[in-house]
C-alpha cells in the first residue's frame, strides 16, 4: 500500500490521474527502452568477441601461408646426386702437374699464336687481291706519287699557292668587269688589291686613279699616283697625270713645282716638257717656259711649233731672241693664220727695235 500511495503522489506531482492512459505507456515504453539496451550490449559483446577469435585465427593462417607458399612460387628444382668418386684414382702425379699460372699462359700463347695466323693469313689474301686489281690508266699518276710518298714516309697534300702576278690578274678581271656593270666601288677594291700584290704594275696604279678621280676622290688620285713616282722616280708618266689632275682642279702653280722636280729628256718625254712650258707661260714664268721650249727645240728642231712658243716667251723678256725665234717658225709652219700671226709680231718687234735705234 505504501508503495501505491508514493506512486499516487508522484502521479499527483506531475498532474495525472493514476491508472491513466499516458501513465500506463509511460510505464511501457520504460520496459521496452531496458530491454532494448539490454539486447544491444549484447549484440556489441558478440560482435568483439567474433573478432578476436578471427583475429586470432588469421594470424595463424598468415604464418602457415607464408611457409607454404614459398615452394609454390620457385620452381622445383631436382636434387643431383653426385656419384661418390673416389679421389684417389684421379690423382695426378706431381711431375706431371702444372701450376695454374703456367697454365693460363700457355693458353694465352696458344690464343695469341692463332691471332698471329690469322691476320698473316688475312694480309696475304688481301694483298692478293690488290694484286690481282689492275689500276686505271686515269688515277695511274696519283698512285705513283702515293707510292713515292709512302716509300719516302712522308705524305702530304700541298695546296697550290698563285703567284702575285695570278692573284692581280683574278682582281683586274673582277674590277673591270664590275667597272662595266657600274659597281664602282667594288671595281675600286678590286683595283687597289691587284695593286697591293703588284705595285710595280703601272697600268694597274692608272686605272685605280682615274676611277677614283672620276668619283671625284682627287686626293686620293693624288696619293695614289704619287706613290707610284716616289716608287720609281725615273717613271715621269705618273708626275705628269698628277700635274695634268692639278690643273684640272685650278692648281696650276701645284702643278708646275711639281713638274719642275724633275728634267726627263724631251726627245722621251716631249708631252712633259712642253706642259711644264706651258704651265710656266701661263704663271709669267717666261724664262722657265723659254727653257723649256729650247729643249723641245733641241729634241725636235724640225717642229715649228716649238719655234713660235720660244718665241712667244722670249718677246717678254728679249725682243732680240724672240725675233730670231720667230723667223725660225717662219720657215716650218704651213698655217696660214699662224703665218699671219708670225709675221705680224715680226714687223711689230722690227717696228721697236728701229725706234730704239732712232
Amino acid at each position: 500500500m505504501s508503495v501505491i500511495n508514493k506512486m499516487l503522489k508522484d502521479l499527483d506531482r506531475r498532474g495525472q490521474q493514476p491508472f491513466s492512459q499516458n501513465a500506463a505507456s509511460s510505464a511501457v515504453e520504460r520496459r521496452g527502452n531496458t530491454r532494448l539496451g539490454l539486447w544491444f550490449l549484447g549484440l556489441l559483446v558478440l560482435i568483439a568477441l567474433a573478432l578476436v577469435i578471427f583475429w586470432w585465427q588469421s594470424s595463424d593462417k598468415n604464418v602457415m601461408t607464408v611457409n607454404d607458399s614459398i615452394p609454390d612460387e620457385l620452381p622445383k628444382v631436382q636434387e643431383r646426386v653426385e656419384p661418390s668418386v673416389d679421389a684417389a684414382a684421379f690423382r695426378v702425379p706431381p711431375e706431371l702437374a702444372a701450376p695454374a699460372d703456367s697454365r693460363s699462359q700457355q693458353q694465352e700463347r696458344f690464343n695469341s699464336e692463332n691471332l698471329a695466323a690469322a691476320s698473316v693469313v688475312e694480309n696475304e689474301s688481301r694483298s692478293e687481291q690488290i694484286g690481282t686489281r689492275e689500276p686505271e690508266p686515269s688515277d695511274t699518276t696519283a698512285k705513283n706519287n702515293e707510292q713515292e710518298a709512302k716509300q719516302s714516309g712522308e705524305f702530304s697534300k700541298q695546296p697550290v699557292q698563285l703567284s702575285p702576278a695570278e692573284i692581280a690578274s683574278q682582281h683586274i678581271e673582277k674590277a673591270q668587269k664590275a667597272q662595266q656593270q657600274g659597281r664602282l666601288t667594288s671595281a675600286e677594291d678590286h683595283w687597289r688589291k691587284a695593286l697591293a700584290v703588284t705595285p710595280e704594275n703601272k697600268d694597274v696604279r692608272k686605272k685605280l686613279a682615274a676611277l677614283q678621280f672620276g668619283r671625284n676622290k682627287v686626293s686620293q688620285a693624288l696619293t695614289t699616283l704619287e706613290a707610284g713616282f716616289k716608287l720609281a722616280p725615273t717613271d715621269f708618266e705618273f708626275r705628269l697625270l698628277s700635274a695634268r689632275i692639278l690643273e684640272k682642279e685650278a692648281r696650276p702653280a701645284a702643278a708646275l713645282s711639281l713638274l719642275k722636280q724633275a728634267t726627263p729628256d724631251a726627245s722621251e718625254h716631249p708631252e712633259y716638257v712642253q706642259k711644264q712650258a706651258l704651265l710656266a707661260q701661263e704663271m709669267g714664268d717666261y724664262q722657265t717656259a723659254a727653257n723649256a721650249y729650247q729643249r723641245l727645240v733641241q729634241a725636235e728642231p724640225a717642229q715649228g711649233r716649238w719655234y713660235l712658243g720660244k718665241a712667244v716667251a722670249e718677246q717678254e723678256f728679249s725682243p732680240e731672241a724672240a725675233l730670231s725665234s720667230y723667223q725660225n717658225a717662219l720657215g716650218r709652219i704651213k698655217h696660214q693664220p699662224t703665218l699671219e700671226f708670225i709675221q705680224q709680231q715680226i714687223a711689230l718687234l722690227k717696228a721697236t727695235e728701229s725706234a730704239g735705234e732712232q
